[in-house]
């Protein structure tokens, strides 16, 4: 296997598992539960969406330098 192959690998599986965190995580902080005892979770604004979006943005460019 090849340098790039295995790179490519790597980082994917290590995206995976930093993608499902990072939903876990979010699930658990806004979750809400009604009277029936059914779990709600609410949309996410455009606001906060583009936030996040800015801020993996600027994420990745440090990464990459």
């Amino acid at each position: 296997m090849n340098s790039k192959t295995r790179t490519l690998l790597i980082g994917g599986v290590m995206g995976a598992l930093i993608g499902a965190l990072a939903g876990l995580l979010y699930f658990n902080s806004n979750v809400k539960v009604d009277e029936a005892g059914e779990e709600h979770l609410p949309i996410p604004s455009a606001g906060d969406a583009l936030k996040l979006g800015v801020s993996l943005i600027g994420l990745l460019r440090l990464i990459t330098g």
